[in-house]
This record gives structure tokens, sequence and C-alpha cells, in this order.
């Protein structure tokens, strides 16, 4: 394979990426500035996000689906721009509703970017795990900007600005990405490989597939909660930055700087040795981190969750590599759009339970320990995983 186009290839994934994250994760920082403009309570604005994190998730089925059918790059170049235009239309919400509506926007047509994005990444490189990481790499410098460029501009302008230049940005890199669709990034792509299964069994196979939906649907839930609740949670207990969104915004893209050091980390590990292990010891080292990080404060607080995204960020990549091992490459547009419908669209609720928890007992106590019990969880199917990384052929 041509390097050139293998590395415009992970370039473009990886900006796209970041721009993902940056732009679904914008809100959670804005809404402490809305509770206070918008008179709403952080249940009433995180149900506002509840249909937009569904769509991120439902949208991206059909997305894979049509992936595999059709034409990834157009539909990326779709993603960049439906997603832009949307972000940028959020910034003129008047109203709650128009702001549901923005937000669902900017989560349908960001639904697009993971089946589809990580896919046509696999196609066009030769290290899985390590492409995957790197990619990753990019994914959590996403989680780091949102926080950071939400505060920014909201305390230089307002908070309309922290969807308007992060929107004509995303549009921006689209035209870059059809530009060089058309001059050198071609089409050409690793030949259709097959895995397959040790066994021949249907029983194994369907039993794999729905421990690793399971999986998928519980640590979907878990980064949901994780993602959303932060922001208020440092901001409740971080005091020394307590009432200044870029002081608390800073605190979260720390925490998401470690993630994103997890992620290029346990990506390279997944080239090495059993992405079923690696799975399973991460989330078993998440549950003792989750417990200890409920009971601090302050800077203790901060590092305890960055030990925590290190952890369950990292094992995404792991994750992927796993589910890439596990199906045919001719049917990856589809699993990764099975993987984020569970991970993005059903674990929603997850959302839904941060504002419902909290509003029920003033903090977020309850919710670290929902979120030692889904650590638990997983760890528990990793080790009920195949041991091997070969599957049957579709």
């Amino acid at each position: 394979m041509n390097k050139n186009p293998e590395i415009a290839a992970i370039g473009f994934a990886s900006v796209g990426h970041t721009l993902c994250h940056l732009l679904t994760l914008l809100f959670p920082t804005v809404l402490l500035v809305l509770e206070v403009e918008m008179d709403l309570s952080f249940k009433e604005l995180a149900a506002l996000a509840v249909p937009a994190a569904f769509l991120f998730g439902a949208g991206a089925l059909p997305a894979g689906w049509l992936g595999d059918r059709w034409c990834k790059t157009r539909l990326l170049e779709i993603y960049f721009y439906g997603t832009g235009s949307f972000t940028i239309l959020t910034g003129f919400a008047e109203t709650p509703m128009m702001l549901a509506f923005g937000l669902s926007g900017i989560g349908l047509f960001a639904s697009i970017y993971h089946p589809v994005g990580m896919s046509w990444l696999v196609s066009r490189t030769s290290k899985t795990g390590t492409a995957l990481g790197f990619n990753g790499l990019f994914g959590s410098l996403g989680f780091v900007l949102a926080p950071l460029v939400a505060g920014s501009l909201t305390g230089l302008w307002s908070w309309r600005f922290a969807f308007i230049v992060p929107g004509i940005v995303c549009l921006f890199v689209g035209i870059l990405f059809s530009i060089a669709l058309r001059i050198f990034l071609d089409d050409v792509q690793k030949p259709v490989q097959k895995a397959a299964y040790e066994s021949s069994s249907a029983k194994k196979i369907w039993m794999t597939f729905g421990l690793m939906g399971t999986a998928l649907l519980l640590t979907g839930m878990f980064h949901q909660i994780v993602q959303f609740s932060l922001p208020k949670d440092f901001d409740l207990r971080v005091l020394f930055t307590s009432g200044s969104l870029l002081g608390t915004g800073s605190m979260v893209a720390l925490v998401y700087a470690a993630g994103a050091m997890g992620q290029l980390l346990c990506g390279r590990l997944a080239d090495r040795y059993s992405e079923r292990q690696l799975y399973l010891s991460l989330f078993l080292f998440t549950v003792p981190s989750v417990a200890l990080a409920s009971q601090l404060t302050e800077i203790p607080l901060v590092l305890s969750m960055m030990l925590v995204v290190f952890l369950s960020t990292g094992a995404l990549p792991v994750e992927n590599t796993l589910l890439v091992r596990y199906a045919p490459s001719h049917r990856h547009g589809l699993v990764f759009g099975s993987k984020f419908l569970l991970g993005f669209g059903f674990s929603a609720s997850g959302i839904y339970l941060s504002g419902w928890i909290y509003e029920l007992s003033g903090s977020f106590i309850w919710l670290y320990g929902l979120l030692v019990l889904l650590a638990l969880a997983v760890a528990v199917i990793a080790f009920l995983l195949p041991g091997q990384r070969v599957l049957q052929p579709a």
C-alpha cells in the first residue's frame, strides 16, 4: 500500500475523530452557563441532551450499513458538512426546544463518523491496533479540547460562539477533505479479509457477539455518565475552580488528556498482547479507581479521575481491535455501527440517570457506585470472551 495515501487517511480520520467528540461535548460545559441564562435545572438541561445522545448512537447502525454498501468517503463528507452546519445552527438557538433540535442534528450527523471513519481507516492501514490507538488519541483530544474551547469562547464572548466557531472549523476541514479526495487521496484499500472462529459452532458465534454487545452497552453507559457529569461534579467538589467555567473546563481537559495517553499506549499493546486479557485487566483496575474517586475532593479527585479515564478510555482501542478480530472486514462498517448504536444510543440513558440521581441525592456519590458496578460487569464479560483472536467468516 502506498504510504502517502495511508498517512493522509490517518490524518483526516484523526482530525475527524477530534471534531466528532469536540462538537458533541461542548454542551456539558456550556450547560453550567445555561442553567442561569435559560433558568433551567441540571436535570432539565440533561433531558435536552438525551435525544442528541440517542441519535449519536442510533444513527451509527444505518451509517455503518450504508458505508459497507455505498461510498465511505462520500459519507465522511456528509459528516463534516452536516455536523458543522448544525453546530453553527445550535449557536443561534433562542429556546430550549431550538437548543434540543440543534443538539439532535449534531448527534445525528456526528453518528456517521465512528462506523464509517473507523472502518475506512482500518481498511487503509497495516497495523490495526496502533492505527486505532492513534485515532483514539485524537478522539480523546476532542474530549480535552471541548471543555477548554467551550469555556474559553464562552468567557471571551458568549456560549453561542462556543458552538459557532467550532462549527466553522468543521466545515473548513470538510472542504479540505473534499479537495484531498479529488487530488491525491485515492480509494485504494486492503483486500477483504475474513476472520475465522476456532470453532464453527453457531452457538459459540452468537454467544461471543452477545457478550460483546452487552459489554459495549455497559461501557457506553459508563463513558456517557462520566462525560456528562464530570464538569458538574468538578464544579461542586474542586472548590478552587468553583464558579470559573474555564477553571472547571481545564480540570476536565486534564482528565481527558490522561485518557488520550491511555488510548495511544493501549492501542500499541493490543498489537502485542492478548486483547481479551488486556481488556479484562483495564476494567479490573478501573473498579477500585472509581471507588477511590468517589471519596475524594480537590486535586486528589482530579488525579483519581485521570486514572479512571486513562484505564476506561484506554480500553476503547482494545475493544475496537477485538471487534476487528471477531468480524470479517467487509462487515466492519456494520459491526462498528452496531457498537455505537449500543455504546452511544441505548446507553444515552446514562445521561438521564446523571440528572435524576443528582436531583434525588444532591451529589454524585450514588452515580459512582453505579460506575463501579458497570466496570465490574464488563470485567466479568471480558473474562468469558474467547481467548483466541480468530473467529468464523461470515
